[in-house]
């Protein structure tokens, strides 16, 4: 066994070599233990172990992670990062999609390698790690039914009459959460939900993030119901996690000497404005 152990070490050093990166290197080092059972131990082929499989969890976030219809390919931004990232380095990424709580959850206790998206906050900061680098950038905004839009202009204290959806689970920012206590806030189980109260009247304004709204507003063909409130109350920036034991190190190194060398190539930018994602500087 010390021997095999010692082939899928340099199996996973000679792929993370290839992603031309001392900190992915070391990272990819340590792997085949803290990712679980890597293939290929005893059988045909066993001298050729297979890639890792990587769990990659997260909730639909649109243009960012979305599932694809028929169980094919996820897509977005997220998808085509770690997979630029993961593959080079002989690791097989698996997308799967939860609920955001328990996508959380998954990667506080496990199995989960990789959460795709959560904002870095202190409180989450005790849970899970973040990678160095952010992905994406949102802008946190209000909603109200059409013509209705100006009971949102930028002050916090004109909400205390008003019913205020917010979706479990969702991080909206210190300005928000410091006027939270005194607002009348309801707790939504997901935007679409949030987005029905809104047209039967159960809410005034519903607090989300602009990217994620819109094509959920389209979908349910709510464009000429709902009306976006300006100006946004905070811009929010996205990330990958990992586990906060001693397993979530060598992924978090990973990820980040990955989207280190996407950002210095210009790669990272490309795949944004490809996906239409606001990139932080």
């Amino acid at each position: 066994m010390d021997a095999l152990r010692r082939h899928l070490l340099r199996h996973a050093a000679l792929g993370a070599m290839a992603v031309g990166m001392t900190g992915a290197m070391e990272a990819a080092q340590a792997l085949p233990s803290s990712a679980g059972a890597p293939g290929g131990v005893g059988g045909p082929g066993a001298g050729r172990p297979r890639s890792t499989q990587v769990l990659i969890a997260g909730t639909t976030f649109a243009r960012l992670f979305e599932p694809a219809p028929a169980g094919g390919k996820p897509s977005g931004l997220a998808v085509d990062v770690l997979d630029a990232i993961l593959i080079p380095a002989g690791l097989q990424p698996r997308y799967e999609f939860y609920p955001w709580l328990r996508a959380q959850s998954m990667i506080e206790h496990g199995p989960t390698q990789i959460l795709v998206g959560p904002y870095r906050t202190p409180e989450r900061e005790k849970l899970m790690r973040f990678s160095r680098q952010a992905f994406y950038e949102d802008a946190l905004v209000f909603y109200a039914r059409r013509r209705e839009e100006g009971l949102w202009w930028g002050d916090f204290q004109a909400l205390v009459p008003l019913r205020i959806g917010a979706v479990q689970g969702w991080v909206y920012g210190d300005r928000f959460e410091q006027a939270r206590r005194g607002l009348n806030v309801t707790a939504v189980r997901d935007l679409n939900t949030a987005l029905r109260m809104l047209q039967l009247d159960r809410l005034d304004l519903i607090a989300a993030n602009q990217r994620n709204s819109e094509p959920v507003i389209q979908e349910l063909g709510m464009t000429d119901q709902v009306a976006l409130c300006a100006p946004p109350f905070a811009q929010l920036r996205g990330h990958f996690a990992f586990s906060r034991d001693a397993a979530g190190e060598p992924w978090m190194a990973l990820v980040d000497a990955g989207m280190q060398r996407l950002r210095a190539s210009g790669e990272l930018q490309q795949m944004a404005a490809r996906r239409g994602v606001a990139l932080p500087d």
